[in-house]
């Protein structure tokens, strides 16, 4: 095979350079002007994006460049994706520890995935005070079907469902980045029963009703509210307000509102023995477990 040698080389090495530096520096301007771009939606106060909206910004990249220079700007803490497709620009006061709460996305997170929603649980009691018991995880209910749980970006969101989300027990709340759905006082009550085992158990669910509890108003629930749940869950309700809490003028009201329920014995634990347990006459409790309040 013939050589080349002399001058020739030289500018073919040159040229061959020169083109290896050209793509660099294509790439480099590539990858510059999304990360301008999402520089300018921070600057302009917003705080998520989308795939799609990449995509129709800069239809002259590549469906694999674009996911390549999301994947890179993940790597360096500039964004993060807690759901495929969806991404949230990082924050500078969460900058040093890499972790955005989702308080922070979750009304856009539900946009985007067109679920009604709203905040739940221990994470919606935090909003009326009940603030001491701190979760682990963030919980989420959504409108069915059940959304899989996701634990990304150093936070695990746990969603619930409801065939309907009751709009009229939802309330909207300040947070950082703008307005989310947090769920009544009453509806969280009742739902921290209902989901008891999936927040610590009963003892855990008692001692955050003790903080929720100045919160809660039963004179202006309508019908619609007793209709949410089944009895079981209001008779336990009514048992904890009134001999746990000892907060006998609100069980009272609770009695009175929920008067036409057909109420049959029930257990307070679900799954744990009832055998020579006491039976509480009013709420029809039968008395399988002792409940010691946190102060």
């Amino acid at each position: 095979m013939r050589k080349i040698h002399g001058i020739k080389a030289i500018q073919l090495h040159l040229s061959s350079e020169n083109d290896y530096l050209c793509n660099y520096i294509a790439e480099y301007m590539k990858e510059q002007s999304l990360s301008d771009w999402i520089e300018e939606k921070e600057m302009r106060g917003y705080y998520t994006f989308t795939i799609e909206e990449v995509q129709k910004n800069f239809p002259q990249f590549g469906n694999a460049y674009i996911s390549t220079s999301l994947y890179r700007l993940t790597i360096k803490k500039k964004i993060i994706s807690p759901w495929k497709g969806f991404y949230v620009i990082m924050p500078i006061e969460y900058a040093l520890k890499a972790i955005i709460p989702p308080v922070f996305y979750i009304d856009a997170l539900m946009v985007f995935l067109r679920k009604e929603y709203y905040i739940s649980l221990l994470n919606a009691a935090s909003f009326y005070g009940a603030s001491h018991q701190r979760a682990q995880t963030f919980s989420v209910t959504t409108e069915a079907p059940k959304l899989r749980n996701t634990t990304k970006t150093g936070t695990s969101i746990l969603f619930f469902s409801k065939k309907n989300i009751p709009e009229k027990f939802i309330r909207k709340h300040k947070a950082q980045s703008g307005y989310v759905n947090v769920s009544s006082p009453e509806l969280t009550a009742i739902d921290l029963i209902e989901n008891e085992k999936y927040v610590g158990g009963l003892n855990r669910v008692c001692t955050v009703l003790n903080e929720l509890v100045d919160s809660i108003d039963f004179d202006r629930l309508d019908e619609d509210f007793f209709n949410l749940t089944s009895t079981p869950t209001y008779q336990r309700l009514g048992y904890i307000l009134e001999y746990v809490l000892e907060r006998e003028e609100l069980a009272d009201k609770l009695k009175a509102k929920t008067s036409s329920l057909p109420m049959r014995k029930i257990p307070f634990k679900i799954g744990k023995s009832t055998l020579d347990c006491e039976i509480e006459k009013k709420w029809k409790v039968i008395i399988n477990q002792e409940i010691e309040v946190d102060e």
